[in-house]
């Protein structure tokens, strides 16, 4: 999703929101206002702050596609966290054989 308006619009559709005015009164700004920043609209941190609350979204994602919708909730707290077991086998591996080298470089 390429900008804030298209995150906004996918994320109230993923919420199930319907009525804006209900949004708008939740967040304290006119309908017109939501309206606008679904076009990619001027927002300002304290409302996009308040509308990424009610909506329960990342505010990183929203206002700068960073992560995921759902990422400010609790998850793991190390990237290495949210590994696969097939993928941290595979990192084992890497990291084995890089030390490896690491040793093999130092001896020689």
């Amino acid at each position: 999703m390429s900008g804030m308006g298209e995150r906004l619009t996918f994320a109230l559709e993923e919420r199930g929101v319907r009525k804006l005015y209900a949004l708008a009164v939740e967040i304290g700004v006119d309908e017109s206002a939501l309206s606008r920043w679904k076009k990619d609209g001027a927002i300002s941190l304290p409302s996009a702050a308040r509308l990424s609350q009610a909506l329960d979204v990342s505010l990183d994602w929203l206002i700068l596609g960073r992560g995921h919708m759902d990422a400010h909730r609790s998850g793991p707290t190390h990237p290495f966290e949210s590994l696969t077991s097939d993928e941290a086998d595979r990192l084992k591996v890497i990291l084995e054989e890089l030390t490896r080298l690491a040793k093999r470089q130092a001896s020689a």
